[in-house]
């Protein structure tokens, strides 16, 4: 007997204008792209969320199985109702018994379901190597602003001499250095 879709969370992030993802082990079932998932939060309610990619080993798929780590990419959900141990289930299709809160699936998002070309792109975070090499840039050219008011760096100096054709470094250097 196949049990249902059970899977927990390892880690989550949000990806700003898609959605969150969340990292982790499929225990049981399988779930697939356009599938409905949902969670009991931390205040008792049920939360249930709308999948829309799934990556395993850095390539998309339409579905993952028991036994995989995979990472979700869903949306109807905020990052701050996800936490490190959360166990997401399939959307129960009957009433969950009386022992137990009362189960209110969240409203299903407004926006369509994603076209395919959205889909091909990696879930991953945003990058922020361009934020490094900004701030290096930006530091340099403090510094260089502050040793240039200081006086001890002039643009203007840094300029080469040019020697005259026919007269080499050795014997002006050491013209300048004779007073000539």
């Amino acid at each position: 007997m196949e049990r249902g879709f059970r899977f927990i969370t390892e880690k989550v992030y949000a990806i700003p204008g898609r959605g969150i993802v969340v990292t982790g082990k499929v225990e049981s079932g399988s779930v697939s792209v356009g599938s409905e998932v949902g969670f009991q939060g931390a205040d008792g309610k049920w939360t249930s969320a709308l999948v829309i990619g799934i990556e395993v080993n850095r390539r998309l798929v339409e579905e993952v199985e028991a036994g995989q780590q995979a990472s979700i990419l869903l949306e109807g959900v905020r990052k701050d109702q996800v936490t490190l141990g959360t166990v997401f289930l399939e959307v129960p299709a009957a009433p969950v018994p009386p022992a137990s809160p009362p189960l209110q699936p969240a409203p299903r998002p407004a926006a369509p379901a994603p076209s395919p070309p959205f889909l091909e792109k990696a879930i991953h975070p945003s990058s922020s190597l361009w934020r490094t090499v900004f701030f290096i840039v930006i530091g340099i050219l403090v510094i260089l602003a502050i040793l240039f008011f200081q006086g001890k760096w002039d643009p203007r100096k840094m300029i080469t001499r040019v020697h005259p054709p026919g007269i080499h470094l050795a014997m002006s250097t050491c013209a300048e250095n004779s007073g000539l």
